[in-house]
């Protein structure tokens, strides 16, 4: 059989994009273009001093975001139009520009990626306060915010060197009391050069509450487990641990927490000379409103016996807290600070301080 030489030739059907993706392209649309005025209104309608803040989403990341999804979205809807011929000079330049607009959304994209929303977290306890950092090459942008609800207000605005984030890397300290939070910060990534002996980088007034601040909360993570209950009935808990007891004479007991502590650590604890540690006698120590003593010392194994000193503490019913790189525990009387620092100079570093007043 032939085929009939008077029949048109068959033409290949068009293709056509499907009427649920266009569906879901008009509405991703609309609702980018809503996210985008709203993202742009709050700072306009506030002078500047107010964005929108969606969990670790500042207002940049949200507008990239909604630009991205917006240009795709336009991108689609125009391709899906099926232009006559004599539309061609029109249709053209506009999916040509439709396509531009999502390379540079892309783009954009690339260059703001990498920012991070960090809680601002002073000794263990959460503050109030985020921080949105980003870097890019050599400069970086910290800014200390606010949150209330999903509006954040923007209340300092810090500087680094080379593009250092040191709250998303840890590197500050953040001290609370009934009025401020004070923050020290690096300004590079040399952590050792953190101290708060220096002008500190920013003073905020507190905003939580000591009762009712989430605390445990090492470098802004998720809450570590519950503190342990103190054996001591009068050492009640309270939102930054063991409420603080009447001071006495309390040298014995600091004393004796660190001979238990040098007892559990693994092998003999040395100096930094490789000379047996000494420790001195109760009435060697002040006690003049308050006492304490530092131990600094090496072991046969130091992680071993850091983690055996931690549970000591914790079993003789110290409540349990973290700050950066650095352990702490309380029972209402004795403040122990323990930091490993083998890395650094081979070295365990105990502070058992207290409150004293002499019998």
């Amino acid at each position: 059989m032939r085929d009939d030489p008077a029949a048109p030739p068959a033409r290949s059907r068009p293709y056509v994009i499907s009427p649920r993706v266009l569906l879901v392209a008009a509405a991703s649309l609309a609702v980018s273009l809503g996210v985008l005025g709203i993202v742009f209104a709050v700072p306009a309608l506030s002078g500047g001093t107010r964005e929108v803040l969606i969990g670790g989403w500042d207002d940049v990341a949200i507008t990239v975001a909604s630009a991205v999804a917006a240009t795709v979205s336009m991108l689609v809807l125009v391709l899906a139009v099926r232009a006559p011929r004599w539309w061609l000079a029109l249709f053209v330049p506009l999916r040509l520009g439709a396509t531009v607009a999502v390379l540079g959304a892309l783009f954009a994209a690339l260059l703001t990626a990498g920012g991070t929303v960090t809680p601002l977290v002073a000794e263990g306890c959460r503050t109030g306060y985020v921080v949105a950092e980003r870097a890019f090459l050599f400069s970086a942008s910290v800014r200390v915010l606010r949150p209330e609800g999903l509006v954040a207000e923007e209340v300092a605005s810090l500087s680094t060197n080379d593009g250092h984030t040191p709250f998303r890397r840890g590197s500050y300290i953040a001290i609370a009391d009934a009025q401020t939070v004070t923050v020290w910060h690096t300004f590079d990534n040399d952590r050792e050069r953190l101290t708060t002996d220096g002008e500190p980088n920013a003073v905020l007034p507190r905003i939580v509450d000591a009762a009712t601040a989430v605390c445990g909360v090492p470098g802004g993570g998720e809450p570590d487990a519950a503190p342990a209950t103190p054996s001591d009935p009068s050492a009640t808990m309270t939102g930054e641990g063991p409420a603080q007891r009447p001071a006495g004479d309390t040298r014995a007991e600091v004393l004796a927490m660190a001979t238990t502590a040098l007892d559990t650590a693994v092998g003999p604890a040395t100096d930094s000379a490789g000379s047996p540690l000494a420790v001195p006698s109760a009435t060697d120590l002040p006690c003049d409103g308050t006492t304490g003593l530092d131990l600094s010392f090496a072991t046969a194994d130091n992680a071993a016996s850091y983690a055996a000193i931690l549970a000591v503490f914790d079993a003789a019913g110290y409540a349990a807290d973290r700050a950066m790189q650095e352990d702490l525990r309380f029972n209402g009387v004795v403040r122990l600070s323990a930091r490993d620092r083998s890395s650094i100079d081979g070295l365990l570093h105990l502070s058992l301080t207290a409150e004293c007043v002499p019998g």
